[in-house]
């Protein structure tokens, strides 16, 4: 199959993902609105991060189990919440349960709670806005500054193929406003089923590569082949494709 041939499909198959030829927020359709009135709202970019979190660690890793679980801890894991716990001893034990008991990682917790910190977060924001948004060796640029942030040294929890993920939904709900429009080169997720369907289609030799290089140009691949005009579907097409006909018994 070619990846022409796949973008047929998905959009036959998974309409619903799509408007206007391009991929619908998938963080929007859990209800996180980052675009407000024009700016990017930060309990909202917050909240993606979380999800990203969820979405980038065990036993949270796989999509529906991410999603469950995210709508369960959605109302306490905020940025508010984070920054009362760092002087609140009962609210950093009540978020301390919830990774227990709820996430089962107490690690995503240490993660989100360096994330919030005040310092952490406003370079967080810096990195997100500083100029030249777009021009694809700024943008790359922008990625790596975040991933050494979140990833150096461990906090218990990563945050690396899903980071991907946090410039995708940004630039998919600023579409309409031509704010935070990063480099789709920084854009395409490149997940597990991601690069497994890259290497059944002949476009990567080694999917099992897991540094930051390689996942930069598997995501520049698979935005050649999936963003460009008419269509701006990043990675889902892959993803559910993969997830649809490669692992099934």
């Amino acid at each position: 199959m070619k990846t022409e041939e796949i973008i047929k499909w998905f959009m036959r198959e998974h309409s619903d993902w799509v408007e206007d030829k391009s991929l619908v927020s998938w963080a929007g359709r859990l209800g996180i609105e980052l675009n407000r009135n024009g700016m990017l709202s930060e309990d909202e970019l917050f909240r993606l991060f979380v999800l990203a979190s969820l979405w980038n660690n065990k036993p949270t890793f796989q999509a529906e189990r991410g999603e469950q679980i995210f709508k369960r801890i959605r109302g306490e894991y905020t940025l508010w919440n984070f920054r009362e716990a760092s002087h609140n001893s009962n609210v950093r034990n009540r978020l301390k349960i919830l990774a227990v008991k709820t996430i089962g990682n107490t690690g995503i917790f240490s993660l989100l709670n360096f994330i919030s910190r005040e310092d952490n977060w406003e370079l967080i924001k810096w990195i997100l806005t500083f100029p030249e948004i777009g021009d694809k060796r700024s943008d790359v640029k922008r990625l790596k500054k975040l991933w050494v942030l979140v990833n150096d040294p461990p906090k218990g929890a990563y945050l690396k193929v899903k980071l991907f993920l946090i410039f995708r939904e940004i630039r998919i709900q600023f579409r309409n406003t031509n704010r935070y429009r990063y480099h789709p080169a920084i854009c395409c997720v490149p997940d597990s089923h991601v690069r497994m369907a890259l290497a059944d289609l002949g476009l990567i030799e080694n999917p099992k590569s897991y540094d930051l290089e390689s996942y930069i140009r598997f995501s520049e691949i698979v935005a050649e082949n999936f963003c460009r005009k008419p269509y701006e579907l990043y990675d889902l097409p892959l993803f559910l494709w993969h997830k649809t006909y490669r692992t099934r018994p």
